[in-house]
């Protein structure tokens, strides 16, 4: 019964999540289509790196913890509530940043709406962790499946008509509506919502402060050496790397379809202490990430210049050599955001904190060098360097800590 309701809720939120996540990578397809250059493609890109920094913030990655809260330390109210504070903080901040840092006055606007966009994906995933924690993933697959239509619909049609800023006011405004209408109607049908505590709500946040700290380091690195880009070389030269690497993004939407249902499965085994299931679990999905962009990669590599063609045309063609190292950097951040949910698991934030920060490190002093240097293809090399070095730390860390700490896989009534 349980494999069922497994295979059932796996089902759903795969569907959910390739949906919606083609949408995404077809809004990235569109935006090149329906422009006349690739500025648009350009500030487009610049405001998902940016808002990726801030929408980690909303998030503050608890819902991985949410998820694997088994003993109810706190309540669906108080994950709600918390949610609600880091949405609107992190909005604030967005705010202020781009009136501290120099953009146009459009790249501005395009940047605070699709950050408004950010900050309803954030607020329905704290939903979405209360569906899940209840086995009802078929609520989050459809919500996926109706935000994606409704994403790009908008956006491509708003695109057309008028331009990209309106295209990302109409994403925005698509998603708050499926959100209210649809995400918070269900949802409260099997919430347990019962009287909160602000007190409790902020230690949750302070509880949960290493796991965002820990996503907001790993979401650096690709942001941060993409807006190198625009800063070292321009807007059109960013527009020019984001649509040669869109196709690669295929590997992070395939890979993020273990993702959701694997925190639950993880915190079972560790629950049941299952040390074997759960390093099946584990080599399993290292495996089929690492297959996952190996295909991708030698797909590239062989055929690259053919597969942008039929997308872009031939004026991104001479440009297909950037697909090959952009292939890795996908996998690569796919076995980031892999090993963050193992280390969430296993409530190990400080290991993993450590060897992301290594990565950014590398990033930060490199990425200028990188790109003065080999111009867009050094975007390439220090992404690759910077999470290879992470994702070694990490697999070095994971199994120092299953082998140093044994009480992990002890049931907690053996104790």
């Amino acid at each position: 019964m349980i494999n069922e309701k497994v295979v059932k809720n796996t089902m759903w939120n795969s569907a959910g999540m390739l949906i919606y996540f083609t949408c995404q990578w077809l809004i990235t397809i569109f935006v090149v289509w329906l422009s006349d250059d690739f500025t648009n493609q350009g500030n487009l890109t610049l405001a998902m790196s940016i808002t990726n920094f801030f929408y980690v913030l909303a998030a503050y990655n608890n819902r991985s913890f949410q998820v694997s809260d088994i003993k109810e330390e706190f309540n669906d109210s108080e994950y709600v509530l918390s949610r609600i504070f880091t949405c609107v903080a992190s909005l604030l901040l967005c705010v202020i940043f781009v009136f501290i840092v120099e953009f146009s006055t459009l790249q501005r606007t395009i940047i605070l709406f699709y950050m408004v966009f950010r900050a309803g994906e954030s607020f329905v995933d704290i939903l979405h962790g209360i569906d899940q924690k209840n086995w009802r993933m078929d609520y989050i697959g459809l919500s996926m499946i109706f935000r994606g239509i409704l994403m790009l619909v908008s956006f491509v049609v708003f695109l057309w008509l008028f331009d990209l800023l309106t295209a990302v006011i109409g994403m925005a405004a698509t998603t708050l509506l499926v959100a209210i209408f649809f995400d918070v109607q269900k949802t409260k049908k099997i919430a347990k919502y019962a009287a909160y505590s602000s007190k409790k709500a902020l230690l949750l946040l302070k509880k949960c402060l290493p796991l965002m700290l820990v996503l907001l380091v790993s979401t650096v690195i690709v942001p941060y050496a993409r807006f190198s880009i625009e800063r070292v070389l321009g807007i059109e030269e960013l527009g020019i790397y984001a649509t040669a690497s869109t196709p690669t993004m295929v590997i992070q939407v395939l890979s993020s379809l273990f993702f959701a249902p694997l925190i639950s499965l993880l915190a079972e085994a560790l629950k049941d202490a299952n040390k074997k299931g759960f390093l099946k679990m584990f080599f399993v999905t290292f495996a089929a990430i690492v297959g996952i962009s190996a295909a991708v990669t030698g797909i590239s590599y062989f055929w690259g210049e053919w597969v942008l063609g039929i997308l872009f045309g031939e004026a991104i063609v001479p440009y297909a050599y950037l697909m090959t190292g952009a292939s890795i950097v996908a996998g690569l951040t796919a076995l980031v955001w892999f090993f963050n949910v193992v280390f969430s698991a296993i409530r190990d934030m400080n290991g993993i904190l450590v060897c992301v920060l290594i990565g950014v490190i590398i990033c930060f002093f490199g990425a200028e060098v990188f790109l003065t240097k080999y111009t867009l293809q050094g975007a390439n090399y220090i992404m690759i360097i910077s999470q290879g070095a992470a994702v070694f730390c990490a697999g070095i860390r994971l199994f120092w800590v299953i082998k140093s700490k044994p009480g992990l896989f002890i049931r907690q009534e053996d104790l």
